[in-house]
């Protein structure tokens, strides 16, 4: 089936969709660092965080909450940030085009394995765990809210919506940063969910399916498989890896990487991706332009107050 089929162009438009709304359909040299990221307005002074920015924030939250859990009568333990480098590994894009992270890190499982080891090991988990069944009850409440928290709901521009309950001292310390964590709560919501308005005309669009037939036939002279759309290559790597030695996987992992990212430079997939996300996304972009407007400000709003938690607790 080729590239521009109505079943394949669904798959493709669900899964640029959802990178895009976060900011990360490339993951490459072709996204420009000082551009303002996918769903974000051009207009005015707010612009989005970088990676790191946005880690340095959720670092100043998670000391927030150690002061607030403190006071409750509890330890909280505020883990490492991960590095610039080492949050490319999650970074969920539709196409990956940094031919040189790709042939270190392929699509980053070995640092995404180690973060996951880690976390199982997190000393929050093994000392709440220690807790009584009462102050353990004590301990969630002062930190979320426990089961009483309030609920909050958006509802999406294009249909659905997003319920979160935050309560205790992750509320307190989202207030502190943002000042209005309801307020930045509804506009970031809106402001990250804009692409399904979208995206389902610009998978249609031959500009992006030609360059999306050519990656793909790109991918299958590069390594002898079919693959309709980035996506294909992560369903199909993990059979590829599979009862491999950890050495062997990475190699896997490494080779196809390499591929991907080598193709969406050669087919353009990667240039005319961020064009056309332009091109179809600004109206919806300017429909919406209070929304994230509101959001970046808050963001950077919540970056100042991140850097002033983290010099008085240094």
């Amino acid at each position: 089936m080729r590239a521009g089929s109505t079943s394949i162009a669904t798959v493709t438009g669900a899964v640029l969709a959802g990178a895009i709304a976060v900011g990360t359909m490339i993951v490459g040299p072709a996204a420009e660092p000082g551009r303002p990221a996918a769903g974000s307005s051009s207009a005015g002074p707010a612009r989005e965080l970088t990676e790191a920015e946005r880690s340095r924030v959720e670092q100043a939250e998670q000391r927030l909450i150690r002061r607030c859990m403190a006071d409750a009568g509890f330890r909280y333990w505020v883990l490492a940030p991960l590095s610039p480098e080492e949050l490319r590994a999650f970074a969920h894009p539709f196409v990956r085009n940094d031919v040189s992270w790709a042939r270190e890190h392929g699509y980053g499982g070995l640092i995404q394995r180690k973060f996951f080891t880690l976390k199982k090991r997190d000393p929050n988990l093994a000392y709440r765990n220690r807790l009584s069944r009462a102050e353990r009850a004590r301990y969630l409440t002062a930190l979320n809210g426990g089961p009483d928290t309030p609920v909050r709901s958006v509802r999406l521009p294009a249909g659905g919506s997003i319920r979160s309950a935050v309560g205790g001292c992750e509320l307190e310390a989202r207030r502190k940063l943002y000042g209005d964590p309801e307020t930045y709560f509804h506009a970031d919501k809106i402001a990250t969910n804009l692409t399904p308005l979208y995206v389902p005309r610009l998978v249609r669009d031959k500009r992006f399916t030609t360059a999306l037939g050519a990656w793909s036939d790109c991918m299958r002279r590069a390594t002898g498989r079919a693959y309709a759309d980035p996506d294909a290559v992560q369903t199909d790597l993990p059979k590829r890896t599979e009862g491999l030695s950890g050495a062997e996987a990475h190699a896997v992992e490494v080779e196809l990487a390499v591929a991907e990212s080598t193709c969406a430079q050669k087919s353009a997939l990667a240039r005319t991706v961020e064009r056309l996300d332009r091109e179809y996304g600004a109206p919806v972009r300017k429909r919406y332009s209070e929304e994230i407007s509101t959001s970046a400000r808050m963001r950077l709003a919540a970056l100042t107050a991140a850097n002033r938690t983290i010099s008085s607790s240094n």
